[in-house]
């Protein structure tokens, strides 16, 4: 098997790049990381590095948060502090076993634009409350069906959408990414159901992910297990 952390930072940088093309904003690779070039929303990363042998002066000049995916970096000397760190999660390739999600949950590829302004109302209410609004297409634009590497899912329980999950495939694995319910929809099993879903096991690839603390159970419930961390510098506010 390729090196796990290398497959979680190729996938990510893999997500970032298809959601900034499709914003209109520039980014570039090299064999040390992924840098964006034009300023992202916050929710994304300014550069993200794709070996641990990475120099600081390879992404110092970030526009945003710098996801230290070895945690080798030492960037306080240029004004940067850690935020957060967060492990990796990694699940060999292979078949769920009861794979069925809950019988009132609808799943749904995303494949229209009104299902990614719907995709994108309710991610933003899942990682946020229930009431917030979003102007259409700042965040998650309609342009992303274009790239036909992701794949993008809604959960709807009696025809309103309660969640969302994302999925990224890169040659050598799948990215799951953005998995989220509304509050009130939480502990029912449809997180799962939509990490299942995001996770392409048809594709015959591992899936990879970085959860948060709430949501590490489920995914190891699902056969991931942590194969190492990332660390996220940033300058400032990392929510502005």
């Amino acid at each position: 098997m390729a090196d796990a952390v290398s497959l979680c930072a190729r996938a990510v940088a893999g997500w970032h790049a298809s959601w900034l093309e499709a914003l209109g904003l520039c980014s570039e690779t090299d064999r040390d990381a992924w840098r964006a070039l034009d300023a992202p929303p916050h929710i994304y990363f300014g550069a993200i590095t794709l070996r641990a042998e990475t120099r600081a002066d390879a992404v110092a000049g970030a526009p945003g948060g710098i996801c230290d995916s070895w945690q080798t970096l030492e960037l306080e000397p240029l004004g940067f502090r850690v935020w957060r760190q967060e492990p990796w999660f990694h699940r060999p390739a292979g078949p769920l076993l009861d794979a069925m999600p809950p019988p009132e949950l609808e799943i749904v590829r995303v494949s229209s634009p009104a299902e990614v302004e719907e995709f994108e109302l309710v991610s933003v209410r899942g990682f946020g409350s229930e009431d917030a609004q979003i102007e259409p297409g700042s965040i998650h634009p309609l342009a992303i069906l274009d790239d036909p590497a992701m794949a993008i899912f809604i959960g709807r329980v009696d025809g309103k959408p309660i969640g969302a999950s994302t999925a990224y495939q890169t040659e050598d694995a799948v990215g799951v990414f953005g998995v989220a319910t509304v509050a009130s929809a939480r502990r029912r099993g449809y997180g799962a159901a939509l990490t299942r879903a995001a996770m392409l096991t048809e594709t015959g690839l591992p899936a990879v992910l970085a959860p948060s603390e709430e949501g590490e159970s489920v995914y190891r419930r699902l056969g991931f297990g942590p194969v190492g961390a990332l660390s996220i510098w940033v300058r400032g506010d990392p929510g502005q």
